[in-house]
């Protein structure tokens, strides 16, 4: 790596911050929503303990690798892994109102954080600046519509799964309606009901909230380009040679599974 390549002190100072924030607010999701329950239902003895401790593992790889996709989806499935063994962890007995609304808010600030500081890259410093003549003047009234359009959106982004989550797991009649229906069984028809909560709001999310936000994405005219070429070319219809592989691999595995089957 050249000296130009190598990143600035500034950089580094900022890099370091932003694993310290990813780091801290990381360990607060994972003591708050699994350490904590699993250590008040005894849930971490034996095999348990290695899926409790296993998301800790995921954030020091992201954090290591500043890796957006661990940080926000390896990190984040990691941590249903003890869940989905043990339903218990996640039964509304364990969490109150109060004790919800603040891991909630755990939860939100570690995603909103990740996702802002891992894609925030500092600036080259400019050769040379001009003040622009738009910098005077106030933004326009249509960009101001727009700006608390996407405030708005951002906060109906945590209020909905937020109220979904407070329904299933604290709403009297449907605790009594799965007592009920599911005798013995309500902390894994809990988790279940949870679980189908957050798909849906994330069809919800993909569909709705980001339909809007698409046709607003065009900053980066290359990017939107490509994306175009790559739809258009997804419409034809023609199968890419991997596609074929894929096929190719698939028939084969089939056939070895058959193969195996009548030893």
């Amino acid at each position: 790596m050249t000296a130009v390549d190598q990143p600035s002190a500034a950089e580094r100072r900022w890099r370091a911050f932003a694993d310290a924030v990813a780091l801290a607010l990381g360990l607060n999701v994972w003591v708050s929503l699994v350490l904590v329950p699993a250590i008040l239902i005894h849930a971490v003895a034996g095999g348990k303990l290695a899926l409790v401790l296993l998301p800790l593992v995921a954030l020091a790889a992201g954090i290591w690798r500043r890796s957006e996709l661990m940080l926000l989806g390896a990190f984040p499935s990691t941590l249903l892994l003890p869940i989905s063994v043990t339903p218990a962890i996640a039964s509304p007995h364990q969490y109150g109102p109060i004790r919800l609304a603040v891991v909630t808010l755990g939860v939100v600030a570690y995603l909103l954080s990740v996702s802002f500081f891992m894609a925030f890259r500092e600036p080259a410093r400019p050769i040379g600046t001009r003040p622009l003549a738009s910098a005077s003047v106030a933004p326009a009234a249509r960009w101001r519509r727009r700006e608390r359009v996407y405030w708005m959106l951002t906060a109906l982004a945590v209020l909905c799964p937020a109220t979904g989550l407070y329904w299933v797991n604290y709403d009297r009649g449907v605790q009594q309606f799965l007592a009920s229906m599911y005798p013995g069984r309500v902390a894994s028809m809990s988790t279940l009901l949870n679980v189908a909560v957050l798909t849906l709001w994330l069809i919800v999310y993909l569909h709705v909230f980001l339909g809007v936000m698409r046709p607003h994405r065009t900053g980066d005219r290359d990017l939107v380009t490509r994306l175009a070429m790559i739809r258009q070319d997804a419409a034809r219809g023609r199968p890419r040679l991997r596609f074929h592989i894929a096929v190719v691999t698939a028939l084969g595995m089939m056939a070895v599974l058959v193969y195996l089957r009548h030893l």
